[in-house]
C-alpha cells in the first residue's frame, strides 16, 4: 500500500526520538530556528565494566590495574569520538561500525584485560578471567558509556559505575538570507554546506569533551566555541561576497557567526539547501525553512518526497541515518545542478527530466533500497520505499 508523501514526516530512531524534516531553504530566507544541527545524537559504545568484576585487588598490584582501568576508560573515549564523526559525516558500508571501532575495541580490551590479569598474578594472587568482558557493542543515540575510573581499586563489587554526561551540542543561529541571485546560488550552497560541517565538528569536539573532560573552566569557550566563531565569520563572509560579484546587494550577516550551547542531548536545526523558490522536504535533522518567493529567472529546486520510514532497530539506525545523508547530499547535488541550468541553460526542453531528476531517481533508488536492506539485515520487517524515490521540481 502507497504511503502518503508527507514533507513533515518523522523518523524513530529505536522507537525514541525523531529526525524531522530538514526543509530546503526557498529564496534563502532561513528559518529563524535559534538551533544549527549537523547530526543526531551520536550512539556511544556500550561496553562492560570491569571494576566491578574484580576480586580485591592486592595493594601491590593496585597501581597497575588503576593504569590499566584508565585505559580502558580512555580507549571507550577514543571510541565514542569516532561514533561522533561517524554521525556527523557517515562514511564506510554496513559493517564499518563493526569492522573499524568495534572490532579493534575489541583487541585493544583484550590486550588491556590480559595485562589486569597479569597484575594480580605478579602480586601473587589468583589470576582473574576476564576474556568475557572484551566485547562491545552500541548504545542507543544519546545514552551515555559506563565508565569504571571513579571507584578506588580494593573494593570488590561496587555496584555502580560512573557514566559520562550525555554530550552538549552548539546552538548556532540560522542566517536570514534574502534570494540568491541564480549566479551566486552554488557559492552561497558551499558556504552553508561548510557552516553545517563546522557544526558537526564543534558537535563532535563537545562529544570528545564530555567523554573525556579536560582543560579548565573556560575550556569550552576557547578551544571550540571561539574557533567556531572565526570559522562562522569567514563563512558568512564568503556569502556576503558572493552576493556582491553578482551585483546584488551585500547582506550583513555578522550577527550569526556567534554560538552557545544547547543541553546535553539537544540537537540543533541545519542550514539546509539553497535554491531560490519553493523548498524542499529534507531527510535529515531537525531545521525549519521558508518558502521562499524567487525572482524573475531564479533557479529550481527539487521536489522530493521524504521517506515514511517506521520505528529504526538499533542495529541499523547507523545505516539508516548513512543513507539519510545520501539522500540529502543527492539532493544538494541536484540543486546546485539546477541553480547552474538556470544561470546558464543548456539542453533541450527534456534536459532537466533527462540529465538532473531521472538520475536522481536513479540514486535515490539505490539509497532506498539500502535502508531497506538495512532492515533485513537485522531481522526486521523490510519496509517498502519505492515511492518515494521520484522527484519532480518546486
Amino acid at each position: 500500500m502507497a504511503r502518503p508523501m508527507r514533507k513533515n514526516a518523522v523518523l524513530k530512531l529505536g522507537g525514541v526520538g525523531a529526525l524531522a524534516v530538514l526543509l530546503l531553504g526557498g529564496g534563502l530566507q532561513l528559518a529563524s530556528a535559534g538551533e544549527n544541527t549537523g547530526s543526531t545524537a551520536a550512539q556511544t559504545v556500550n561496553c562492560p565494566t570491569v571494576r566491578d568484576k574484580l576480586p580485591a585487588v592486592p595493594a601491590s598490584a593496585a597501581a597497575g590495574v588503576e593504569r590499566e582501568l584508565a585505559n580502558l576508560d580512555e580507549e571507550i573515549a577514543r571510541q565514542n569520538e569516532r561514533l561522533a564523526k561517524q554521525a556527523a559525516n557517515p562514511q564506510g558500508g554496513a559493517n564499518f561500525i563493526n569492522n573499524a571501532i568495534l572490532g579493534p575495541l575489541k583487541s585493544k580490551r583484550v590486550a588491556v584485560l590480559d595485562r589486569i590479569e597479569i597484575n594480580f598474578n605478579r602480586a601473587g594472587a589468583q589470576r582473574p578471567n576476564l576474556d568475557a568482558l572484551a566485547t562491545c557493542g552500541l548504545n542507543a543515540p544519546g545514552v551515555a558509556s559506563a565508565l569504571n575510573s571513579s571507584v578506588k581499586a580494593g573494593n570488590a563489587a561496587t555496584g555502580g559505575n560512573n557514566t559520562t554526561a550525555a554530550a552538549q551540542t552548539v546552538n548556532c543561529p540560522t542566517p536570514q538570507i534574502p534570494a540568491v541571485p541564480a549566479q551566486a546560488a552554488a557559492n552561497v550552497q558551499a558556504e552553508l554546506a561548510n557552516l553545517d560541517k563546522q557544526i558537526s565538528e564543534a558537535n563532535a569536539r563537545l562529544a570528545q569533551q564530555a567523554a573525556n573532560p579536560q582543560g579548565g573552566a573556560n575550556f569550552i569557550n576557547n578551544a571550540i566555541l571561539g574557533p567556531l566563531e572565526d570559522k562562522r565569520k569567514a563563512a558568512l563572509d564568503r556569502i556576503e561576497i558572493a552576493f556582491n560579484r553578482v551585483g546584488a546587494q551585500r547582506p550583513n550577516l555578522d550577527n550569526f557567526a556567534a554560538c552557545g550551547l544547547n543541553g546535553a542531548g539537544a540537537g540543533n536545526a541545519g542550514n539546509g539547501n539553497v535554491g531560490a523558490g519553493n523548498g524542499n522536504g529534507g531527510n535529515g535533522n531537525a531545521g525549519n525553512g521558508n518558502a521562499g518567493n524567487g525572482n524573475a529567472g531564479a533557479a529550481r529546486t527539487v521536489n522530493c518526497p521524504t521517506p515514511q520510514i517506521p520505528a529504526v532497530p538499533a542495529q541499523a539506525a547507523a545505516n539508516v541515518q548513512a543513507e539519510l545523508a545520501n539522500l540529502d547530499k543527492q539532493i544538494s547535488e541536484a540543486n546546485a545542478r539546477l541553480a547552474q541550468q538556470a544561470a546558464n541553460p543548456q539542453g533541450g526542453a527534456n534536459f532537466i527530466n533527462n540529465a538532473i531528476l531521472g538520475p536522481l531517481e536513479d540514486k535515490r533508488k539505490a539509497a532506498l533500497d539500502r535502508i531497506e536492506i538495512a532492515f533485513n539485515r537485522v531481522g526486521a520487517q523490510r519496509p517498502n520505499l519505492d515511492n518515494f524515490a521520484a522527484c519532480g521540481l518546486n
